[in-house]
């Protein structure tokens, strides 16, 4: 990682005189990072605490990991705290946690070792093929539990040996001794969420690799989970119930959060944006206040003119969508009730205000059959023929990853070599039209994400194992290898209902009960009304 960043709002306390040295680690690129809004979160929430001085530390491939405010050794910190955003960042997290000179394994780890702690969706997920590396597992949102994990560590004097004190915490997971499924813990309202308004930002020119994906911008949250329910997506069930930012808060913390900043431009974060009612008088309100806008995915229900004419004016010239399958009746499996008229118009809306689009596939998905593929090269070429400029149109093309508590975790994975047959002949077919770009993910990743995803902690002598080779496919091959684990034998068969999974250890709040009627009706092609229309007894009760 290099030192030289330059960048505005960092904070550097002085070490000597904070009762807690905590380094937020990040196992990915500096780009990446600063892209992460809980990343930004968390920064502001410790170093709000005056006895906190939470440093940054990024990724450094094989060298030692240092801070980045002060070239701390990751070593020398009381508590080293990693975001894990996605599973293929794993064998970053132990060779970052190696190349610090910390033993790798908590077992092995002594008094004057620090505390190994981690959090983020993959946490939720699964966290067991961490387990045998990671001290202690944040299950769900910080907010409510932050605060009394530092104090129960400061009460403790910064002991290791105050684990099992630790343990007793809500949502608080220590592998050594939790016994029962660790309850996931989640902010009842984003009012009482943490906002960060004073954000890192790097001064770096536009085409810089340090730039974040949304450039000079200001991050804000405001909406937590999802209301959907889309059949093989994590949030819309590890981050139940939906929770919406009121306008009003969101307006004076862009405010503030712009001149504090010193940018010029708001991204908001939400994972639907179509559950938040208020996104067009937000999106003119920030607009003609005269600074540029971003936004994610967009739902096609909620597209129109007016919202596209308000990102338009904000500078936003791409329009993400995700149909995620090419037929009618495959989106109705997934909870996706979207028909090919309603993408076709929020396509065409958005040829008429915007430059381009974007949209996601996924293959693989349970029931998918020829037609399916067929109806994924249909769509693109029916949406490439609107007028969009040349390779105006991106496809991005996925495979199915089953993924734990929900409907289809209990589904396989379709094999390598039927994702990379479908994946080709949708690029084939689509191969001659100039307006249209097929981004191909390739299949022995999804793989690798799958067997994360779905595996115990037997799986972290792969991790261990690849992390040392050097975590490249090559190098996950050769840890499968020495460790005779089958990915086969994991990810690509269906799993039973009532087994005991690796997952089970943490508790999302939402019943097997529901799950399996979920799965049910996605058989039977039979769609579920969004929460907010209609309460699905899911088994959070949120209300």
């Amino acid at each position: 990682m290099r030192r030289d960043i330059p960048e505005v709002n960092s904070i550097k306390k002085d070490l000597r005189k904070v009762d807690i040295r905590f380094a937020l680690a990040f196992p990915s690129g500096y780009q990446v990072a600063m892209s992460c809004y809980g990343f930004h979160t968390l920064y502001a929430m410790l170093n709000a605490r005056p006895d906190v001085a939470c440093e940054r530390v990024i990724n450094s491939g094989n060298q030692p990991p240092y801070s980045l405010e002060s070239r701390q050794q990751l070593r020398d910190f009381d508590v080293v705290g990693f975001s894990l955003q996605f599973e293929t960042d794993y064998t970053n997290v132990l060779r970052m946690i190696s190349n610090a000179g910390i033993p790798i394994r908590s077992i092995d780890r002594k008094a004057n070792h620090p505390l190994i702690v981690a959090g983020g969706p993959c946490v939720s997920e699964n966290p067991e093929p961490l387990s045998e590396y990671i001290d202690l597992f944040v299950v769900g949102d910080a907010e409510p539990v932050l605060d009394d994990l530092l104090d129960t560590y400061l009460e403790g004097n910064l002991s290791r040996q105050n684990l099992e004190t630790l343990s007793e915490l809500p949502g608080i997971y220590v592998p050594r001794y939790s016994e029962e499924p660790v309850k996931r813990v989640w902010c009842k309202s984003l009012e009482e969420a943490y906002r960060p308004t004073m954000q890192v930002i790097p001064q770096v020119e536009e085409d810089s690799p340090f730039m974040p994906v949304f450039g000079k911008s200001l991050l804000l949250e405001i909406s937590r989970g999802c209301e959907w329910g889309c059949r093989f997506c994590l949030i819309g069930f590890t981050g139940r119930p939906m929770r919406n930012l009121n306008m009003k808060t969101a307006l004076s913390t862009i405010e503030e959060g712009v001149e504090r900043s010193g940018v010029k431009k708001v991204t908001l974060i939400a994972p639907s944006l179509s559950g938040y009612r208020d996104l067009v008088d937000l999106c003119w309100s920030i607009v003609n206040s005269g600074l540029e806008i971003s936004v994610s995915s967009l739902r096609v229900d909620c597209i129109s003119d007016e919202l596209l004419e308000a990102l338009a004016k904000g500078g936003q010239r791409t329009a993400t969508l995700a149909p995620e399958a090419g037929t009618d009746r495959l989106r109705t499996v997934l909870n996706k009730g979207f028909s090919d008229d309603e993408i076709f118009s929020a396509a065409e809306a958005i040829q008429h205000k915007l430059q381009n689009l974007k949209m996601y596939f996924i293959l693989g998905l349970p029931t998918e059959t020829s037609a399916d593929l067929e109806g994924i090269v249909d769509l693109a070429s029916h949406i490439g023929s609107l007028g969009f400029p040349s390779r105006g149109v991106r496809l991005s093309i996925n495979p199915f990853v089953p993924k734990p508590h929900t409907p289809f975790m209990w589904e396989a994975q379709p094999s390598i070599e039927y994702i990379r047959k479908s994946t080709n002949l949708i690029s084939s077919k689509l191969k001659g039209n100039p307006r249209i770009s097929v981004e191909e993910f390739d299949p022995r990743w999804g793989a690798i994400e799958a067997l994360l995803s779905l595996g115990g902690a037997d799986v972290g002598k792969a991790i261990e194992l690849s992390s040392l080779y050097g975590g490249s496919l090559g190098a996950w091959r050769r840890a499968l290898n020495e460790t005779r684990i089958s990915v086969k034998d994991i990810v690509n068969r269906e799993r039973d209902p009532e087994a005991f999974y690796p997952w089970d250890k943490v508790d999302v709040g939402v019943s097997k009960t529901f799950l399996l009627r979920e799965r049910e009706n996605a058989y039977k092609e039979i769609i579920t009304p969004s929460c907010s229309i209609k309460c699905s007894k899911c088994g959070l009760n949120c209300n």
